[in-house]
């Protein structure tokens, strides 16, 4: 039969790809198969889109094409196409054995600004712009004093009352009142009415695809190759657009393929960037943010990849990051007061950034959730205030007071008349159902009543064929047409003073009576049946109690101090963008907004001003796998959504506006008034002894068959009395039969015509193929320029941030320091010096000196204050140290992080007679009033060179080894040769084509059992060779060929998200 079904379904659909209505499809196949019931089709239709054979269609009730079909005669599809079944019959959706199972990543049709690589960049290429103004609303008066604006407020009033204009009389009135409302106020709000920001370009460093790298690790098959295997033409043939060399050149000005976006740097910056740089105002449909809940340095900040167990205030746990350090006093450096001029900087810029139907999350904790939720109102108005969503957190026992378990999530939209918003469910517990409202029931035999109290407390107990219900309130408030009597089972029934019924009169009324949809309570009640299984989910409110506790998941451990759970962030976007939307987070920490984004097939852009972070960020993406979820039009992409599992959601308002109602009833009611006309009959023939009826006009009161009495329709008992003669028999269950057959007919119909209720967050997964993250970009903000000494800055205001600074002075405090405590080298070396002094005329070359035992001159550079000394500063400084007369022996590059890029540049830069050196700067020079102590007295030390071995062998392949790095003990003030410990990650370009890198390669040497490539879903790792996936976790490289540009590029990341980069040319 399922094999005939399968068949005649496919006969009967389109072969041009057009879609057919399931309820078409329907009354095609009964002209076929008369008894067919909709179950037997809908198992024979899933068989079939299982098989790829159908696709699902839009429309009411739902559609089928043949998917066959429609996918072939696309020349390009973002999915591999289906091959037509020779012969379709039900199986289960599986891989085939002979084939490979399919790891794929989903790709995204949209473009993006080619922004400049860092290997293209040079001074004269990417200045710096001109600094971007932001005005607060205008609506917001700057002078926050109402004695001081007395004068204005007079002038306002005597000017309306002198124009005797009511219009203007009115705008006063309206002015007036504005006025009068309550605001909030803290330091530095006042005094200033706009703000500006560094306008920068966001530099690609990395472009990662996850694809290209586990392609080394898969299984051989014969005949055929790793990339031939992994790469189907249209998923993995061009990852990154490589636009032409004098496109490429031309920042911002061509556009190319999309892919996700991981940045590091100030989210000012990047927001900026993004809107003056990039025109992506309007384009963001949802913005999350994780802001710092309170004043706790480090809790709030992780100094090492692998070490999450942070404590407040203690001086082992301090970041070793300038930029993290920045970022502690821009938010807290006068309490609350900086922290709200942060943030409210920041979201005025994701206001702009917002498409009109966006949103925005900002997940705060009770501490300051007051505050935050009157600047989101003072931003985005109070009139988009979604909703305040509470949730669960792992909780403990206060010492004082009740415990805290929960924290919350601010929902602002851009515009709320226009917010994009799916509704989430959640399924309901039957179990629980039946403990709560639900508590009575349809039993097997069609009475009503009561749940026992032993199937209420053991609902396992409950026996099949029981419909579960909850009854409801069948009127509404307000008179209307239909406030009127209702008649039934001889009784008259009335809405109620002032009320109506919910289904109009007469014929909702009517229908809903005719399908069994109301009961009449012991007081002589009318009430409407809401069946357990009318609709089996709840919608989500704003208390997400239900993800108590629910940090990770074991596929997906925390791996940062401050991580979001998943199905937070999960639950944010899932109800406020489709797939294909773009999400951004500002505040990236872990990635969890990334994560979900990938997941869930969202574009994604987020930042972080943390190294670790960005590296952690990085790790987590570049080792996720995820379910494959059917595209609902695969010949659409992404932008047609997802094939979402639908529930049924019957209404009374369906119910009573269903005519197909009355159709069954005139069909099959003359059955059951036969059955029952010839059981009167016989009982009054024959009469038994009188019965009472449960229900109805006559309820409690005999009917005596022996003065001729009859039984109505809702008086026939449901089991047959014993005392009745056999006579009866036939036509009592002549009558239940025909009335089962009759409900039954009419049951389906009404579930027919029910809404379809999309889960959003159930699509259809294809267990065909296995799904890894896709494309990205690893970017930066480019640090802003070192001012010389003879340069002055203007005062800083209290609420500056990174953002607008960066430039500082201090380089005379730091030359001090150098005089006075010289370089440290490896074991126990030191560079004295004997003077230094100011170079007239320089403007990134800080200091000239001699060194005390040579007598050799040395020039200083020194990077900024609170970023990475930048490729751009080593160029220009070298540049100017070649003007120099007479030129120095040694250039020192002093900074407290640089840049891979500009590491890099100075470790190859070759010089006759000169010396480039990179010297490490102690963060203690920023953090003596945020330690206890100071960990030592070396305030400057020589970097090495991160230690690579490249090797031929002999079979003509090229193969890498890794060594480690020099490595700063900050807790003994030694250097000390790091070796291989702490490499946290590195990564192989084995054709690095000096634009950005490109990872082939990478490896996790600390990773454990659980990290690293580890972490990959068992069905993708099935699909690895193990062996080959167990060298990523080593210092040795995969053998590779030499590629077209003849030179490798290897970048180390180590524990504390330090990055070196080397590159090596590759000869003979």
């Amino acid at each position: 039969m399922s094999s005939d079904l399968s068949d005649l379904i496919l006969s009967l659909t389109p072969e041009d790809g057009s879609s057919i209505g399931n309820g078409a499809m329907m009354a095609l196949l009964k002209d076929h198969l008369p008894q067919l019931s909709e179950d037997a089709y809908a198992e024979a239709r899933d068989a079939l889109v299982d098989d790829g054979v159908l696709g699902r269609g839009k429309g009411r009730g739902g559609s089928v094409y043949r998917a066959d079909v429609a996918e072939l005669e696309l020349s390009v599809t973002p999915e591999p196409v289906a091959k037509p079944a020779a012969k379709t019959t039900r199986k289960k959706s599986a891989a085939r054995s002979d084939d490979p199972t399919q790891v794929v990543s989903y790709r995204h049709g949209e473009t993006r600004v080619n922004n400049p690589e860092v290997g293209m960049v040079h001074a004269d290429t990417d200045p710096d712009g001109e600094k971007s103004k932001w005005a607060y609303d205008a609506h917001l008066d700057p002078v926050l004093n109402f004695d001081s604006a007395r004068g204005a407020i007079e002038t306002l009033i005597d000017d309306a009352l002198a124009s005797d204009d009511p219009v203007k009389m009115k705008d006063a009135l309206t002015e007036l009142k504005r006025l009068q409302q309550p605001y909030l106020n803290w330091t530095g709000k006042a005094e200033k009415t706009s703000f500006e920001v560094d306008t920068v370009s966001l530099h690609v460093h990395e472009r990662v695809d996850p694809a290209t790298i586990l392609a080394n690790a898969a299984k051989r098959l014969k005949g055929q190759d790793a990339s031939s295997q992994w790469r189907q033409a249209d998923l993995f043939a061009a990852p990154f657009e490589n636009l032409p060399l004098r496109q490429a050149l031309d920042f911002y000005s061509h556009e190319k393929g999309w892919s996700n976006r991981l940045v590091a740097g100030d989210s000012l910056l990047v927001m900026n960037s993004l809107l003056t740089k990039e025109s992506m105002a309007g384009k963001v449909q949802m913005i999350y943010i994780d802001p710092p809940y309170g004043i706790k340095y480090g809790s709030n900040f992780q100094p090492f990849t692998n070490k999450r167990d942070v404590k407040d205030r203690s001086d082992a746990d301090l970041t070793q990051e300038p930029e993290m350090i920045k970022a502690f006093r821009d938010t807290w450096e006068l309490g609350i007061h900086s922290y709200l001029t942060s943030l409210r900087d920041r979201l005025m810029l994701a206001r702009e950034l917002l498409t009109e139907s966006g949103s925005v999350f900002v997940q705060i904790s009770d501490e300051n959730v007051h505050h935050v939720r009157q600047l989101l109102s003072e931003v985005f108005g109070s009139k988009n205030s979604m909703s305040l969503i509470s949730y669960s957190t792992t909780g403990g026992f206060a010492s004082s007071g009740l415990s805290r378990t929960g924290d919350y999530i601010l929902w602002f939209a851009k515009d709320k008349a226009k917010v994009k918003f799916n509704r989430l469910y959640l399924a309901k517990d039957r179990n629980e159902a039946v403990r709560g409202d639900y508590d009575q029931a349809i039993f097997a035999n069609g009475s009503k009543g009561p749940l026992p109290k032993e199937q209420r407390l053991r609902p396992e107990t409950i026996e099949d064929g029981t419909q579960v219900f909850t009854d409801d309130n069948p009127s509404s408030q307000g008179e209307g047409a239909a406030t009127v009597d209702w008649d039934w089972c001889g009784m008259s029934f009335h809405p109620g003073k002032g009320n109506h019924w919910k289904a109009p009169a007469p014929h909702g009324m009517r229908r809903l009576t005719r399908a069994n949809r109301f009961l009449i309570t012991p007081r002589g009640k009318i009430r409407y049946i809401r069946h357990f299984s009318d609709f089996d989910q709840v919608p989500i409110t704003d208390n997400w109690f239900d993800i108590a506790g629910a940090v990770q998941d074991r596929a997906d451990p925390k791996v940062y101090v401050v991580q979001t759970g998943n199905k937070i962030v999960e639950r944010c976007l899932l109800m406020t963008t489709d797939p294909g939307d773009l999400v951004f987070d500002p505040t990236c920490g872990s990635g969890t907004s990334a994560f979900a984004s990938e997941k869930w097939g969202r574009r994604w852009i987020t930042c972080d001003t943390s190294r670790v972070a960005i590296s952690l960020a990085k790790q987590r993406l570049m080792t996720a796998s995820f379910d494959y979820y059917a595209l609902r039009y695969p010949h659409e992409g992404l932008g047609g959504g997802f094939d979402y599992n639908t529930r049924p959601r019957v209404m009374l308002g369906k119910i009573a506006n269903n005519p197909d109602i009355d159709t069954i009833y005139d069909e099959d009611h003359p059955k059951i008034t036969a059955a029952l006309d010839a059981l009167n009959s016989v009982l009054t023939a024959t009469p038994p002894k009188p019965i009472k009826p449960a229900q109805g006009v006559r309820k409690g009161k005999p009917v005596d068959f022996a003065k001729g009495e009859t039984l109505h329709e809702w008086e026939v008992p449901f089991d047959l009395p014993d005392d009745w003669p056999d006579a009866t028999k036939q036509p009592f269950e002549a009558f239940h039969k025909a009335r089962q057959a009759m409900q039954r007919r009419m049951d389906q119909s009404i579930a027919d015509h029910a809404d379809q209720e999309t889960l959003y967050d159930k699509p259809r997964i294809d267990k065909n193929k296995l799904r890894i993250t896709g494309p990205f970009s690893v970017e930066a903000v480019p640090a802003p320029t070192v001012l010389s000494l003879d340069e002055s800055l203007p005062a800083e205001e209290a609420d500056s941030t990174v953002a607008r600074s960066g430039e500082t002075s201090r380089q005379s405090l730091w030359r001090d320091e150098l005089l006075k405590t010289g370089v440290r080298g490896k074991g126990g070396n030191m560079m004295k010096f004997a003077e230094f002094e100011v170079i007239p005329g320089t403007k990134f070359l800080h200091a000239s000196g001699s060194v005390a035992d040579t007598g050799e001159r040395v020039v200083v550079s020194f990077g900024p204050e609170h970023a990475a000394l930048e490729q751009r500063q080593v160029e220009e400084a070298m540049n100017e140290a070649y003007t120099l007369m007479p030129k120095p022996k040694f250039l020192l590059f002093c900074a407290f992080t640089f840049d891979p890029e500009a590491a890099k540049d100075i470790d190859e830069m070759n010089v006759p007679g000169m010396t480039f050196l990179k010297v490490q700067m102690n963060t203690d020079l920023l953090t003596e009033d945020l330690k206890k102590k100071r960990a030592s007295n070396e305030s400057f030390w020589l970097m090495g060179q991160p230690e690579v071995d490249v090797r031929k062998r002999d079979d003509g392949l090229w193969q890498v080894e890794v060594h480690g790095f020099d490595y700063f003990n900050p807790k003994t003030g030694e250097i000390e040769g790091g070796g291989t410990k702490q490499i946290a990650m590195w990564s192989l370009d084995t054709d690095y084509d000096q634009r950005s890198l490109m990872p082939h390669q990478v490896f996790f040497p600390m990773a454990d059992a659980k990290g690293g490539w580890n972490r990959l879903k068992k069905t993708i790792r099935a699909e690895l060779d193990e062996d080959l996936l167990e060298q990523f976790h080593g210092t040795v490289s995969l053998p590779f060929e030499a590629g077209d540009n003849k030179r490798i590029a290897v970048k180390i990341v180590d524990d504390r998200g330090i990055e070196s980069l080397k590159i090596v040319a590759l000869e003979g």
